[in-house]
Order: structure tokens, then sequence, then C-alpha cells
């Protein structure tokens, strides 16, 4: 609570009639000089205690200003801390180092941040592990034919269509003739919601255009149905059960320096044929040798009927042998193209961008590995892998290691709090030439400033775990305050990583692996001591023992679990216990408290805006404010109602003086006449 002083301190003397001239053997009367001899004792006294009141709230300023400084150097101490609950717990952060290198000899690799990205969850374990990206996820797209119309120019197509991702809505798409492809293209968007299916149009000049439709998911086909023909006449979607390429030699034993692969889908020669069809072209292979391989691949799957490939005078036919659509998926290289043979897509597509497929990767040597999304959550534990290439001749190394640079800016953190903090204290300290208090040193001699510094001071200069601030580069100057040396730093968190870590944060071990810790050490304990433990024929614990005595009261227990009970000095622990059912067995228990969790403690303690120390001194300030400020009012109160009965008092006074003197002048004039006469 913050008081308030009224600054109605002001005493008035009314209206009374001054009668300071008058005078007379037995007094000389100002009313002012009277008013004002009478009340100033109640406002001096007033005086006094606004004086009080304001030294208090200079007091409190510099406590609050104390108290900012406290809780900024406590969230500084809770990023380097284990204890804290609060902070970013700098120490669990991680980050992923990508290399690469060739998975084929004499192959040069892609840079590695060329095919992927990855973010590390806090606390992951380090390690390195290998990635090859074989394949990405991609969703469907399909494009139309050119058409010889400009975007907005009217198709003169009546009908339906359908076009929707599987598994999702198909709805019809009803074209009129004055539709156009921009139109066609609005109309497949107003259904994406339910279809899955997007659509843009290209204008490739001012006469020509081309429709291109996309699913919405990676791994996902698009299914099609063209009851009036509008998609075909499109060229985006056909039934064709025929493709015949042709070259531009008659030759059919040339080589034709062409090269790539391809893979024949859907039933051929009858459903009893295993499909896919992988087929490989290298540059040396004839139109005869292609022929040669599809049909190998067919016989192989068990076609038996007519052959899948046929020549004839440098034209090169692929029939699929049934009523179905010859389709083609994973195309690479030049060999249709050239051959003018149409990469019909599995789903009737026509011309493919990408077809649907999913992503496909060897991971630590282990391949096949295939996800739906290029976003991968689940195949390395704690490690997001973002796909934005495929190479399967290149092998990423991802290194997972702890963050050094957040570490390091979080340290420099907390050196910036403590220095803000000592400049504070110094403030505080300071005195004149004279050896007294300097007029910016509120808190000169107070003592919870002296213990909380004392306290910090201590916890800065200490050795903890045979380190100190000092052995990575963070030393205190003749002044008090902390200098890095960048260098030393840089090189301790490179190579005495764990070091710092056991340096700022508190340490729990163990003699038995049956004894874990579970979860974080919270506890402000630091010490050895012992835990005998004794488990039931069901392996829960029955009986524990801390030092050889029963632990009651300092630990509890239930099922697996030990807990320190909370207000005891060991509150804040918490272990588990895998032991064998039926046994007994002692482990010894030896803890450190890091700096960090240290002055996470102290700052704590004295900072907390609710039941710190500071703030205990800052709620007592302003109570004894808010009753002097009581005080003060009802003195100046009292004095402007005596000052008010004493103008009425002095009036009344002031009257009887007038009127005693018309008398007196009356009896005068008339003993004067009686004397003349």
């Amino acid at each position: 609570m913050t008081s308030t002083v009224s600054t109605n301190s002001t005493v008035s003397t009314g209206n009374s009639t001054d009668v300071s001239s008058l005078s007379g053997s037995k007094y000389s009367l100002s009313t002012a000089e009277a008013v004002t001899t009478k009340v100033q004792p109640y406002l001096n006294r007033a005086d006094t205690i606004a004086t009080a009141i304001t030294t208090n709230k200079t007091k409190i300023s510099a406590y609050q200003s104390m108290q900012t400084l406290l809780l900024a150097m406590k969230t500084a101490a809770s990023n380097l801390s284990s204890q804290s609950t609060e902070g970013s717990s700098i120490f669990n952060s991680r980050t992923a180092g990508l290399t690469s290198k060739s998975a084929v000899s004499g192959s040069t690799p892609s840079d590695a941040s060329t095919l992927l990205s990855a973010t590390v969850s806090a606390g992951t374990n380090s390690g390195t592990h290998t990635v090859v990206v074989n394949q990405l996820a991609a969703a469907e797209e399909d494009v139309s034919a050119t058409q010889n119309k400009a975007s907005t120019a009217a198709l003169g197509q009546t009908g339906s269509f359908s076009i929707s991702e599987t598994g999702k809505t198909a709805l019809a798409i009803t074209v009129t003739s004055s539709m156009s492809l921009t139109d066609v293209a609005s109309a497949i968007n107003g259904a994406a919601d339910q279809t899955g299916v997007s659509a843009s149009v290209v204008s490739i000049d001012s006469s020509h255009s081309v429709l291109v439709v996309s699913g919405a998911d990676a791994d996902t086909t698009l299914q099609f149905s063209d009851t009036s023909g509008i998609l075909a006449n499109l060229g985006l979607y056909t039934t064709e059960t025929n493709q015949t390429g042709t070259v531009a030699q008659a030759d059919n034993t040339s080589a034709l320096g062409l090269s790539g692969s391809f893979t024949i889908n859907g039933p051929v020669n009858g459903s009893s044929v295993a499909t896919p069809l992988s087929v490989t072209v290298t540059s040396s292979m004839s139109l005869n040798d292609i022929a040669a391989a599809i049909n190998t691949a067919a016989t192989t799957a068990g076609s038996t009927g007519t052959p899948l490939a046929s020549v004839a005078g440098g034209q090169l036919t692929i029939a699929s042998g049934t009523s179905a659509a010859l389709t083609f998926s994973g195309v690479t290289g030049d060999v249709l193209s050239t051959l003018g043979i149409t990469a019909v897509a599995a789903n009737g597509a026509v011309d493919q961008v990408s077809a649907a497929q999913g992503a496909v990767l060897t991971i630590d040597g282990v391949a096949g590995i295939t996800r739906t999304s290029n976003s991968i959550t689940d195949a390395l534990s704690g490690v997001t892998l973002d796909l934005t290439a495929a190479d399967a001749n290149t092998v990423v190394t991802i290194t997972v290691k702890p963050d050094t640079t957040s570490t390091g800016n979080a340290i420099l953190a907390f050196v910036t709090a403590y220095n803000t903090w000592e400049s504070f204290v110094q403030q505080n300290e300071a005195t004149t030439s004279s050896g007294t208090a300097s007029s910016s040193a509120t808190l000169f001699g107070d003592s919870t400033l002296r213990e909380v510094s004392l306290e910090v001071d201590s916890t800065m200069t200490a050795m903890i775990n045979k380190l100190s601030l000092a052995d990575i580069g963070i030393a205190l100057d003749s002044s008090n305050t902390l200098q890095v040396d960048s260098t030393t730093l840089t090189s301790a968190l490179k190579d005495n990583y764990n070091g710092i870590v056991s340096l700022f944060q508190s340490q729990i071990s163990t003699s038995s692996y049956t004894l874990q810790t579970l979860g974080t050490d919270y506890s402000a304990y630091a010490g050895t001591f012992s835990l005998s433990v004794t488990t039931n024929s069901s392996g829960a614990i029955s009986d524990l023992k801390l030092n050889g005595s029963s632990a009651s009261g300092l630990f509890s227990y239930s099922g697996n679990t030990i807990t320190g009970v909370s207000g005891s000095i060991y509150s804040g622990m918490s272990f588990t216990y895998s032991g064998a059912a039926s046994t007994s067995s002692t482990v010894t228990v030896s803890t450190t408290l890091g700096l960090a969790n240290q002055l996470y403690t102290t700052t704590k303690n004295y900072g907390n805006t609710l039941n710190g120390s500071v703030q205990n001194l800052i709620q007592n300030l302003q109570d004894e404010d808010s009753s002097m400020t009581s005080q003060y009012n009802t003195i100046i109160s009292q004095a402007n109602s005596y000052t008010t009965f004493l103008l009425s008092q002095y009036a009344a006074l002031t009257t009887q003086i007038q009127s005693a003197s018309y008398t007196s002048t009356v009896l005068n004039e008339m003993f004067a006449m009686q004397t003349s006469s």
C-alpha cells in the first residue's frame, strides 16, 4: 500500500478585523500573529511527520530498485540452474550440425543444407546420425495440354467432371460452353475444401494457356471421373491403352544414346501379372533393346500373352493388352519424351509435374524408411528433419550437440545482471571525502543490503566441483565488477562443456543404478547421505532408512518412488528405485550446489515480491507511511478546527473592543460637554 499525504496544510486567518493597531495599557494584539502562534505547534508536528513519510518513500523506492535487480539476477540464474522451474534451462539446448559426403566413390556430394535441415528438442542425447534422402514426399500435380486460347476465352466445353484426392469427396464440376479456363479453375477451387484439389491457370502468352491441378497432401494420388470427356479434351486425362513412339531413324538396332528409367503401372495382359514393371534404359540401347527390356520385365512379372512392346519401322509401340489406360510413374531421363510417348500417370493424368509419393530415406544405415511428409518428427528421437531435396548419392551426417552459442549468451546475460546489481550496491555504499554517506546512498548501512551482497559475492567467488568463474574466463576486477575473457570462455564451452555445467548447475549422483533421480533436482541440499531401501515380494518399497536411522519426516516413499518431505532439508529431491524384490540395499547419494542454483535461491529468498525479505521491508515502510499519513491528516484537521475556533473568538473580541472604543468616545464627548457647561 502506498500512502498519500494531504497537502492542505495552510491555515487561513479568515476575514476577521486586524486589531494590531489597537493598544492599551494591558494588551497589544494582532489576530494573524495570535492565530499563528497558537496553531504553529500543530503545523510543526505535521511537517515532522511529512518529512518522515518522504524519507520512507525514498527508501521504499530504493528497496524496490534493489528488489528489481535481485529478480533480474534470479532470472539470469534460472536459465543456468537445475533447481529453477523458470527460465530456459539453457544447458538442455541442443543444436544440429550438418555435413555431407558421397555415398558413391568418385561422385560429388550435394551440400547438406540443400537436402535437409534439422532441429533438435531440448535434452536430446548428443550423438551423430546419417541420413540419405532418396526421395521427397510430393503432392500430385498435373498439367493440361496447351490450349490455343487466352485464359479468359470461352472453351466451348459442356458437361461435368470430378477430381479429388483419394479418400476425399469427389464433387461434380459443371462446365458450360461460355466458361474459360480461368472459370474452370475457379469452379475446382470452390470445392477444394472437400476434394483436396486446387487449380491454377498459367498464361504462356496472350493466346496460349494451361490448367494446373494440384493435390493438397503428399503421397496421395488424385482420382478423376470424366464422363463428358472435358478433361480428355483439355489433355489433362486419358484412357488410352496404347502408346506409340517414333525415332528419326528406321534402323531399329542402332544405339539411341538415350538413358533413364520408368515404371509401367496397371494390369498388363491380365490381372494376374504383377505390376508395376520397372524398366531402365542406357545410352547403348537400341529401339529393339528397349522393347526387349520392357517385354522381359513383363515376362518376369508373369505375362504369357501378346508381347507388351513391339518395334516396326522406327516406331516403338507399348500396349497394355487390357481395356485399362497405359500409365507410367517414376519417369527419369529423356527416353519417353524423346520417343514421343506420353507418360500417362497411374490415375490417367497425361502430363504430370510431380507424382504423389512419400518421402523415402535411409537413416543410420536402415533403408526403405518412408513417410507421407517432408517434415519428419518420428524417425530420430528428439530430432525433426525437414527435407528440401533428394540425392541418393549423398550421405548427410547430423551431429547433435549442446548449443554452446546459446549457453555462452546466457552466461554473458548472467554476468550483466550481476554487474548491474554490483553497481547498485556500490552506489548505496558510497561515501563523501569526509567519510559520511553520499547523497545517492539511500540504503547506506542497511543490514539487508549488506547481508544479500555478502551472500551473492560469496557465491560468485566460490570453487564448485574444482572449478570457478575465473577458470572459464570470468573474473572480478578491482572494482568488484565481472570482466569476461571471451577467448577463454569460448574455449571452455568447446573443450569443457560438462565442467561448465557442473559449475553452474547442481549435481546429484548415486552409488547404484538402482536409485536414480526422478526428473530435476529442485533441492537446496549439498552433501552426502545414504538411503537403505527394503522391498517386499512385489518389488515395492516397504522400509526406508536415512543414514541408518528412520527416514520419517525427512523422506517419504510410495511404490518405488522416494521423495524429500516438504519443509525438510531434503525437500525437492525425488528418486525412483529399481532394486530386486524382497531385498535390502544401501545406496550413497552425493550432491553439490551449482553456482546458479545457489544464486537463484539467494535472490529468490530476498527478492520474491510476495514474501521475500526486501518485500517485507517495503511492506513495513508502506504500513508505517499509512499510519503516519493518518496522523498527519488528523493533526491538520485539528489545526484547521483550532484556527476556526480562534478566529471566531478573536472576531468576537474585536467587536467588543470596537464597541468599547465607541462607548469610550461617546463618554469622553459627554464629559467634555458637561465640563464646558
